[in-house]
């Protein structure tokens, strides 16, 4: 799964590239069809040369001013490629770790794919609307502060009833997070059960493993409404925990939302994995309460 949203990504960065090499050519070819810009061109390659067998940095800041000023008196922007990405050039990556644009890229697209289209800035939000907008106003601030962390807490557990705006902050946070250049995978329970069923039924190893590795490989991984899928003896859990704890030993930050309580949890799920999640070493824990925010905007 990962894999091909990488491979759809870098297909339109290296598709930006390409445009710009081709336009590029062209520029390039209509610069040299003028005698005037050939010859101030010539004298600034001439000079480069010069300057690289004698072992001199002398500035060309003169001869290269030259040959541009005749390039836009021709009506033409640059004979090199206008890349979208300074950085790296449309490539995707910067000595073999992904650019910031490869990154922005996969992120629209697991956005989009997961069906939070609409993510919110922390600047957006109306505290008045909530019950008590001082204590939101300070979950909303740890949050973002967690948000700028190395991420010493690695699991955060939102916690509260109905339209309490636990799904608001997860956005809030995302959002900030693919801001600071980090990739989210962001999901819903329900859907991450059926990846689960679907891995559980397939009898295709690499198809078992492509389900399940957006969860457990994921730089952050967020998981809307736990606790409203239907869990399935010897699936759900089983699946949830080990995604809980391969995370947690790698280190990898996870954000859930959920209407359980931490009461809640053990009953729905089990021991392992409400251990798993409020771990106080490594978890934040958060309980949001109030009215049905939709019903009081109404």
């Amino acid at each position: 799964m990962i894999q091909k949203i990488l491979d759809e990504a870098l297909f339109k960065i290296n598709e930006r590239g390409n445009r710009a090499e081709i336009q590029s050519v062209n520029n390039k070819t209509k610069a040299f069809e003028d005698n005037e810009f050939k010859k101030l061109y010539s004298n600034y390659t001439r000079a480069m040369i010069d300057n690289a067998k004698l072992g001199k940095k002398q500035n060309l800041t003169n001869e290269k001013s030259c040959y541009e000023k005749r390039l836009k008196e021709l009506g033409i922007s640059s004979i090199n490629p206008d890349y979208s990405c300074k950085k790296c050039n449309d490539s995707g990556y910067i000595e073999g770790k992904w650019c910031d644009c490869l990154k922005a890229e996969v992120n629209k697209i697991l956005i989009r794919k997961s069906g939070f289209d609409n993510l919110i800035d922390f600047k957006q939000i109306n505290y008045n609307y909530y019950n008590d907008s001082g204590y939101m106003q300070k979950v909303h601030s740890t949050m973002q502060k967690w948000c700028h962390s190395n991420f010493d807490k690695t699991l955060i557990f939102l916690s509260g009833g109905t339209g309490t705006g636990k799904t608001v902050l997860l956005k809030c946070m995302a959002n900030e997070l693919i801001n600071l250049n980090h990739v989210v995978v962001l999901t819903t329970a329900f859907a991450m059960n059926q990846d689960f069923l679907k891995s559980y039924a397939s009898r295709v190893i690499e198809e078992k493993n492509a389900l399940l590795e957006k969860y457990l490989d994921s730089e952050v991984l967020f998981i809307d409404d736990l606790g409203t899928e239907i869990v399935q003896k010897g699936v759900t859990t089983s699946y949830l925990y080990q995604v809980l704890n391969e995370r947690k030993i790698k280190k990898l930050p996870t954000v859930i939302t959920s209407n359980l309580d931490i009461k809640d949890l053990r009953d729905y799920y089990d021991e392992r994995i409400s251990s798993r999640i409020i771990d106080k070493t490594t978890s934040i824990c958060l309980f949001i309460e109030g009215k049905d925010l939709r019903l009081k905007q109404k």
